[in-house]
């Protein structure tokens, strides 16, 4: 839903602001402790987005034992978490707090908690976001709306609102856009509201027996101020931001017919013409601007963040697990994002439950039971039992497909395109960094290594550098396997490095066999593995590890990364296994071709003659190697 007002034109803007003498601001009061740490509790059962299916929430309840058939609390000493999300999309989000209201009374007086977490839709409607607000939900307020009440707000939008339609259009629009109930809705989600009130004194985050539940999800900056910290921080900014409002509201800069985006912009517009308005007003003008996003409304804080739930386990996991370790949790339960399977799913071998599975969509509904040490997913309908459904680690991010994005399209992209963002991968020893790019509206992601180690060891020279990511690139493509992701030369920060696609829907080696995940076993994934085996031999890297080797889903296709190790001096060979080998005679005949003057040529400026001379050393022995196996 759009709110248009002819408010937000610059001059109306900046006219208003000036004119605005200084008004007294709402005192900030202390706010009242949110628990936010629970232990010894006898069972859990958490739930995800609701999303004002009040009939569905109530058999999921009821299937749950929680609640009896005339909506009373028989839970006992057991605890309910609704894991944010009560608001919007449905016509029963009213119905919803109401009941959610009563339960939170009645198990409390039984010994028993019910934590209703706040969701980014309770923050968005408390900051008057309301686009995913259902037409009808309105009509739950309906009632509480006077006929003054709208009388009123009609004539104020009709004042706001010159232009050359008629009164009668004019009018209708009103209607339209602002159905009967919108405004006693508005003024119930308000700071000293019916729901407001509440609504805010709810935690975002909550630990229970070592398990944190959380709406969206958790960074490890997050996690780092701890249960209190957040549900703190959450909680002063919405409430920063209401009081702001409402001082902004004192005195018309803000109007009821105005959502977050004209609010913020108003606000900001304020902020700009700084010299020119009083201060209080200005304050609060900041406070708006400053408070509807950031570490703790932001879409990286614990309401909106999707990483935990949607990212690869390859990049994701090592931070999950330091986030549970700052919080002194064993798991994490997250709604938001919903399962595609429109089931309850885990990620990260059981640290994290995603619970929104699409409850007013699914045909399943659907609670997580936390037990002492066991975690399991209870059906409301016939109340049985049942694990999880194991997602694999790939995340959502679909693979690059070869036919819109070539090669040659993608090393313009990694080499040039604008870095939006970036963090550090905690894998391996040279610390690379993830990098987004983005270029022309099309996005992707690349590592960056910019290691340059060459140190003498006890066993020899260590070497570690990244020129040999684009050798091992460059030297792929001379053999045609096209195994190792594009790579391209790129300076980074003032700092020389290498570039690497990233290979999205690709599960590594490792993973595949702690999934029991039988990839590498099929006669094509074999074949490929011999290939790889031969190529680090031939570049000799011995540092090749099993989460190294990424197998594309659905397609059987290999991968190999983390070159930076090879590219040894050593004329050794170590070859692994002495059992049958399939090697493609093309592969052989290519290795067969290659000549110290193309070497140097296509590696020169990547690595020494004296490591060329070592890998046509290594070559001929291979060779030799594939010629005595065919004999024998």
């Amino acid at each position: 839903m759009k709110f248009r007002t002819s408010i937000l034109s610059a001059l109306t803007v900046l006219s208003t602001w000036m004119a605005v003498p200084e008004v007294a601001r709402p005192a900030s009061d202390g706010e009242e402790h949110i628990q936010g740490e629970w232990t010894d509790v006898s069972r859990v059962t958490a739930v995800g987005d609701l999303h004002g299916s009040y009939e569905k929430a109530v058999e999921l309840f009821q299937g749950a034992s929680l609640i009896d058939e005339d909506l009373h609390w028989i839970g006992g000493d057991q605890h309910l978490v609704t894991a944010g999300d009560l608001l919007d999309r449905g016509t029963g989000d009213r119905q919803l707090m109401d009941l959610m209201m009563l339960l939170q009374e009645e198990s409390r007086a039984a010994g028993g908690w019910v934590h209703a977490l706040l969701g980014n839709h309770e923050s968005m409607n408390l900051l008057r976001d309301m686009r995913y607000v259902n037409p009808k939900s309105f009509a739950g307020w309906a009632d509480d709306e006077t006929a003054k009440v709208r009388k009123t707000a009609l004539r104020n939008y009709l004042n706001s609102q010159p232009g050359s339609d008629s009164r009668t259009k004019r009018s209708a629009e009103f209607q339209r856009q602002f159905p009967p109930g919108f405004f006693a809705r508005q003024q119930s989600l308000d700071l000293d509201g019916e729901y407001g009130s509440w609504l805010l004194t709810l935690p975002a985050v909550v630990k229970i027996n070592g398990v944190v539940y959380v709406h969206g999800g958790i960074t490890v900056e997050t996690a780092a101020l701890g249960i209190d910290g957040i549900n703190r921080g959450v909680a002063d900014h919405l409430i920063r931001h209401l009081k702001a409002r409402q001082v902004l509201e004192m005195k018309g800069i803000v109007t009821p017919f105005m959502d977050l985006a004209e609010i913020i912009q108003v606000a900001r517009a304020g902020v700009k013409s700084a010299t020119r308005i009083p201060p209080d007003m200005l304050r609060a003008a900041q406070d708006v601007v400053d408070t509807y996003s950031g570490l703790y409304l932001g879409s990286s804080g614990p309401l909106w963040y999707r990483g935990n739930s949607f990212e690869d386990e390859r990049i994701e996991e090592e931070m999950l697990e330091r986030s549970l370790e700052l919080l002194g949790a064993r798991a994490m339960v997250v709604a938001h994002s919903p399962t595609s399977s429109k089931r309850i799913t885990s990620r990260f071998h059981g640290k994290l439950f995603k619970v929104d599975h699409n409850i007013g969509q699914s045909d399943k509904l659907q609670a997580l039971v936390v037990e002492a040490e066991d975690i399991v997913v209870i059906d409301a309908s016939s109340q049985l039992t049942m694990m999880p459904v194991q997602e694999l680690p790939t995340g959502n991010h679909l693979p690059r497909d070869p036919a819109v994005l070539s090669d040659r399209d993608l090393r313009d992209i990694l080499a040039v395109a604008e870095i939006v963002d970036w963090r550090y991968l905690g894998r391996g020893s040279t610390r690379p960094r993830l990098l987004e790019l983005e270029k022309n509206g099309t996005s992707q992601r690349g590592i960056f290594k910019s290691v340059e180690i060459v140190e003498a060891t006890d066993e020899g020279a260590m070497v570690d550098r990244y020129q040999h990511e684009m050798a091992a690139y460059r030297l792929d493509r001379a053999l045609d396997l096209n195994m190792v992701p594009v790579t391209v030369l790129r300076e980074i920060d003032g700092q020389m490095g290498s570039v690497q696609e990233w290979v999205e829907g690709a599960i590594d080696r490792e993973a595949a066999e702690a999934y029991d995940l039988d990839l590498f076993a099929s006669d094509e994934v074999v074949d490929q593995m011999s290939q790889v085996t031969i190529f680090d031999i031939l570049i000799g890297n011995s540092d090749r590890e099993s989460e190294d080797i990424l197998c594309l889903i659905g397609e059987h296709r290999l991968f190999f990364v983390d070159h930076s190790k090879a590219f040894s001096t050593s004329t050794e060979i170590n070859w692994v296994g002495e059992g049958a080998i399939s090697v493609d005679p093309g592969f052989v005949e290519a290795i067969q071709r290659l000549d110290r003057s193309s070497l140097i040529q296509e590696l020169g400026e990547l690595i020494s003659e004296e490591q060329i001379d070592a890998l046509l050393v290594r070559r001929d022995k291979i060779l030799e190697h594939l010629q005595a196996r065919k004999a024998a």
